[in-house]
């Protein structure tokens, strides 16, 4: 079990972890010598029943607010220790309103230095902090009178503390591996050291790792769980983990260590933010205002986007966009607290709902009722029931599921599954069928509307439905269809199985002596005039069968007096991509092209411009990419 302190400066936190444990959690030399806590402090304590309580000892002074928050972010129980000759201090109410926003866990209230008042004194103190409790976390704490100077109720703190180590069940670990990263330091002979709350998963000596947001990749060398060598550790632990791979300046405080698998960086967050109550000095917080947005141990500034409001009164909750000034690592429903642009005061706190959001239109209200749930399973039903797809390597990574949880959630829900792995997406049954159905019907009205096409081109197919559908849903329906015979694809073109577009007898005849001539081109197919030529007639006949025989997807029209068979046109898409695969920076030039296809510099142009304008690739001044999605 991990607790942390918390309360006013000078109110005896160390001195208390002291009595409990028997280690002076101040270990720094200034610290020493100003009498203060000024960065967190460790000291371990095991009970009677073989459980190890961990405490961390956090700073109470306002300039060290930022080391209070990174120590009180996932721990188990927080003590908030309240000197009885002080009473109720400024950094008491923050400190109070910090564990709300945080939804600590659990928590208890210590009356310290019991020794230097009496007991009416000590009365008032208890009332007090009971009446600013209410409707928080310790609303229904108990209270410990106790004195870290001659031990006084030492004891009775001493013995619940192990009653709820006892009580306090661990699952199984979930989820990819996370630690917040609260201290960076070298040991001589061992190497590089990194300490911290996990706040999911597991790990064990041997592992790779890497540390977010930057990415950068180390390997696990040894473990020290709960302040003793282990081969592994997890969820719920506090973690000194000796990493290699990775130099000092590499990793720094506000860091993640997570698994290899879950790399998310963002530097946008949707959240459901609520600010402190008014009864604990909150003043609120207004839309667009600039502040520091402290998640496990990171502090970055940022900006806050109200959803629907101004302004956002004490104790009140809304819907809001984080917009950070750098990128974090973050995960569905881990806890924030926001503090004003000077770090002077605790303005909110609350729950990431996306860390990776829409940029664009993000004000959906419905979105965010569909996101503002804890349980995935929920979430999943609540987005599909809106009619969205959903992007399940994304998904899956924004709320931290493993692969055995990813596996369950989608077997706890009722969806259709389109794609594998990374590219895979999820859409609800209902939403898959009623899309399938209206392209069947949008087919249906083209091939009626124009018999003598082959087909319909598939960008103009998404333009005849109803509503807008994302490309990647489209093309993956698109893909599910041609696949179980729903529909076929010819030359770029979509059409229904039973639509069939037939030459007349003419111009077959003619069909049959043009054919093999353009086949016969490769990728540098005859001009019109040039196969007129070749079987001794006009060319405008030529033409007006090239033209109908690329209506029915037999050729491309790549310039009006040149057609290439589809075989060419494949052939020449795969060469442009192999371009691209080749360039660092995914682009080619039309000197590229030309040199490698080996067609002429005119040839060339016609077809890339071809290309461009069907949409399989994307101009750039002088350079080209493939366009691969929309």
């Amino acid at each position: 079990m991990i607790v942390a302190t918390a309360g006013h400066i000078d109110h005896g936190k160390t001195s208390l972890v002291r009595a409990l444990t028997g280690v002076d959690a101040d270990r720094l030399p200034e610290e020493k010598r100003r009498g203060m806590t000024i960065d967190l402090g460790f000291a371990y304590m095991d009970g009677p029943s073989g459980a190890r309580i961990g405490f961390i000892d956090v700073p109470g002074h306002e300039r060290f607010v930022r080391s209070m928050l990174a120590g009180v972010a996932g721990v188990d129980m927080a003590l908030l220790v309240i000197a009885a000759d002080d009473g109720v201090m400024p950094q008491t109410r923050e400190h109070l309103a910090i564990l709300n926003l945080l939804n600590a866990p659990a928590g208890a209230i210590v009356i310290n230095k019991t020794d230097l008042v009496d007991p009416e004194r000590v009365k008032l103190i208890v009332k007090e902090i009971r009446t600013l409790s209410i409707g928080g976390v310790l609303e229904n704490a108990p209270v410990f009178a106790v004195s870290s100077m001659n031990g006084d109720g030492i004891e009775k703190l001493r013995s619940h503390l192990n009653q709820a180590a006892r009580l306090l069940t661990q699952p199984p670990a979930e989820g990819r591996f996370r630690l917040a990263i609260d201290r960076v330091f070298q040991l001589h002979g061992v190497g590089l050291i990194v300490t911290g709350t996990a706040y999911a998963g597991s790990i064990k000596i041997g592992d790779r790792i890497l540390i977010a947001p930057g990415g950068r990749a180390a390997r696990v060398r040894g473990i020290h769980a709960q302040n003793q060598e282990s081969h592994s550790g997890r969820d719920g632990e506090r973690l000194a983990i000796n990493l290699s791979g990775v130099a000092i300046d590499e990793v720094s405080r506000g860091d993640w260590l997570i698994a290899e698998d879950g790399l998310l960086s963002t530097s946008r967050l949707d959240v459901r933010v609520t600010a402190a109550a008014k009864s604990l000095d909150g003043i609120g917080l207004q839309d667009g205002q600039k502040v520091h947005f402290h998640h496990g141990s990171a502090d970055v500034s940022g900006r806050i986007l109200m959803l629907g409001l101004r302004n956002l009164e004490p104790g009140q909750s809304a819907f809001g966009r984080l917009v950070l000034d750098k990128a974090v690592s973050a995960v569905a429903w881990e806890r924030f607290v926001l503090r004003d642009q000077q770090a002077k005061c605790t303005l909110a706190g609350g729950r990431i709902l996306d860390p990776t959001p829409p940029y664009r239109r993000w004000r959906d209200e419905k979105r965010f009722e569909a996101l503002d749930n804890a349980e995935p399973s929920v979430t999943l039903l609540n987005i599909l029931g809106e009619g969205s797809i959903i992007d399940w390597s994304s998904f899956s990574k924004a709320r931290n599921l493993s692969d055995a949880g990813c596996a369950s959630l989608l077997k706890s829900v009722n969806h259709a599954q389109l794609g594998e792995g990374s590219s895979a997406i999820i859409v609800s049954p209902t939403s898959l069928s009623h899309l399938e159905a209206e392209i069947t019907s949008s087919l249906e009205k083209w091939h009626k509307a124009r018999p003598e096409d082959v087909g319909v081109p598939g960008p103009a197919l998404r333009r005849t439905l109803s509503r807008p559908v994302p490309i990647k849903l489209f093309d993956a329906v698109l893909e599910r269809m041609s696949h179980s015979g729903h529909i076929t694809r010819a030359g770029g073109r979509l059409a229904l199985p039973s639509h069939t577009v037939q030459f007349s007898d003419q111009e077959r005849k003619l069909w049959t002596k043009i054919e093999p001539l353009l086949i016969e081109g490769g990728l540098r197919p005859p001009r019109v005039r040039e196969l007129a030529d070749s079987i001794g007639i006009d060319h405008k006949p030529v033409e007006a069968l090239l033209k109908r025989a690329s209506r029915m997807g037999l050729v491309a029209p790549v310039a009006p007096n040149r057609f290439f068979p589809p075989e060419a046109i494949e052939a020449l898409l795969k060469l442009a991509s192999d371009l691209t695969v080749e360039n660092s920076e995914g682009v080619f030039t039309a000197q590229n092209f030309k040199d490698r296809a080996g067609i002429g510099r005119n040839v060339a142009i016609e077809v890339l411009e071809y290309m461009d304008r069907v949409g399989r690739t994307i101009r750039h001044g002088d350079v080209r990419r493939m366009k691969d999605s929309v």
